[in-house]
Parts: structure tokens; sequence; C-alpha cells
């Protein structure tokens, strides 16, 4: 039997997100959102907010699927999610949310970023995630084309734009289609 299960694309970035990240946020939830996939972060504000409401803002249901926007929280409630999510997920902790977010994705990328966003990066590395940097900001700007340490041989590509992200989903992807 054939695999039904969406691909999981986690995003990174600030809670306290600069203007730049956050219009780049909006941007990638927007390409993303007639793809079908599960947009997973960390459902907050900044990069989250921004990410969830450009996905939740133009996905359409043509051919009866869209994306489908989670989000992980690092709080054990569910009132605490940006109002763009479709699926909460209350972790209770902001250590573990900096694992669960990296972890779930099969692809991960990062807007900019503050601390937690570098520990989930560290992660996602750690744990072999295909990654993917952008933004002239934070650790996304700081740690392109770097290799984190010696355990992989790949070093964390960084993009000036969306389109670009896209297109290297895609490659790294080769089986999806949009939607639309």
């Amino acid at each position: 039997m054939v695999s039904r299960r969406k691909t999981n694309i986690s995003v990174l970035g600030s809670y306290s997100a600069s203007k730049e990240e956050m219009a780049l946020a909006y941007s990638l939830g927007k390409s993303l959102a007639n793809f079908p996939f599960n947009i997973i972060s960390g459902g907050q504000k900044g990069v989250m907010l921004d990410l969830c409401r450009g996905a939740y803002e133009h996905r359409t249901y043509d051919e009866g699927c869209a994306c489908t926007i989670v989000g992980i929280l690092p709080y054990s409630d569910f009132e605490k999610a940006n109002p763009y999510i479709d699926i909460v997920i209350p972790s209770g902790s902001a250590a573990l949310q900096n694992i669960l977010v990296p972890a779930s994705g099969d692809l991960v990328i990062a807007i900019g970023g503050s601390a937690g966003t570098l520990a989930e990066i560290s992660f996602a590395w750690q744990r072999g995630k295909k990654i993917a940097l952008i933004g002239e900001t934070g650790w996304a700007k700081k740690l392109a084309f770097t290799r984190l340490d010696d355990r992989r041989k790949d070093s964390l590509p960084h993009f000036e734009n969306v389109e670009d992200v896209i297109s290297w989903i895609k490659s790294e992807l080769v089986e999806i289609k949009p939607l639309i």
C-alpha cells in the first residue's frame, strides 16, 4: 500500500522576529499553502504567526486538499495558539517544543532566528534532517553555508528569497506537486 502521509515541513523562527523575518514567513506560508504538506511551527507569534497566516489566507481546497497548519506550543493549553492553526499540540515545555518542531519535519526551514531557533537547527542537524536557511538576519544568516560539526558532510544551504526555498523543497521532494 502506498503511504498517504503528508510531507511535514517544519519552519523555525523567532517569537520576536524582525519585520523582514515576518515578511519572509508570510511569503513562505503563502507559497506552501497549496501543497499537500503539514506546515509545522511553534504556533505562537512572530515568524510562526506570519507563516501560519500566509498559509491560512492563501490556501484553496481545489481537488479537495491543501496544507494543514500545525502548531506545537511550549504551553500546556490550547488557547495560546495563534488563530491560524488547524492542529494544536500543547507540549507544556519550551525545551520539548524546541525538539519536537524540528524532529517532526521531513524538511526544516529556518528564518532568521534567536537562541531557540539555534537550538532547533542544532537538533535538526543532529537528527540528519535536511535544513534550509533563509533571511539576512539571525542564525539563518550566521550559519549560512556552514557545517555545524563533523557528523555530516553537507553544509547548511542559505537562500535569499522564498522562491529559491520552494525550488529547494521541490528538488528534495521530487514527487510533490502543487494542488492548484
